[in-house]
């Protein structure tokens, strides 16, 4: 009869355990272990301005599941404004607007499909609203994917038994079993 022998961690050897475990995932997701990377989304910006006040700016931001945002913004030395911004979402919803801010006040146009809109032209701004719907994506997004990595699932469970043994002060639930040398999950006798 062999008798297995229960190992006992300390709080500061399973917290270096899940740093390393931590710092792994990390290389890995990466790119440095061949891991490819996942896109994040994509930006752009310029600005410029010149010794008499005129001025522009302007950015455009896509994520990597294809909302986009943007605005763009031109100036003169006098205060007059015109600019436009853009927000677009995954699901089909768009909006853009147009505006003018000068002598004359401040105009704008809504140009959108959102739901619960309509054509209307509240406070001097026209809001021109064809609402079709959102149209769902037919691709399976990332995050999606990221759930059935074989990583995460590892990283799960280690992070569950950390939990349980640092912050319960549960015991480990590992045995090393010395005759066969593997690690088991449960305390028994053979």
């Amino acid at each position: 009869m062999t008798e297995v022998k229960l190992l006992h961690f300390s709080n500061t050897m399973i917290a270096k355990v899940a740093f390393l475990c931590a710092a792994l995932s990390a290389v890995r997701a990466s790119g440095l272990m061949g891991a490819p990377l996942i896109n994040t989304g994509i930006s752009t910006s310029a600005r410029q301005q010149d010794v008499l006040g005129n001025n522009a700016f302007g950015y455009t931001i896509k994520d990597g599941l294809g909302a986009t945002n943007s605005r763009s913004e031109v100036g003169d030395g006098y205060g007059n404004r015109k600019g436009s911004y853009t927000i677009t979402d995954i699901d089909g919803r768009a909006r853009r607007v147009d505006y003018v801010a000068d002598g004359h006040g401040f105009r704008a146009t809504v140009k959108t499909n959102e739901p619960g809109t309509a054509a209307s032209s509240p406070a001097a701004a026209l809001v021109a609203s064809p609402y079709a719907g959102p149209v769902a994506r037919s691709s399976t997004t990332w995050p999606l994917l990221l759930l059935q990595h074989p990583w995460l699932s590892l990283l799960h469970w280690l992070m569950e038994v950390l939990w349980a043994v640092v912050l319960l002060g549960m015991e480990p639930p590992l045995v090393w079993d010395t005759e066969q040398a593997f690690w088991v999950l449960e305390s028994v006798k053979l």
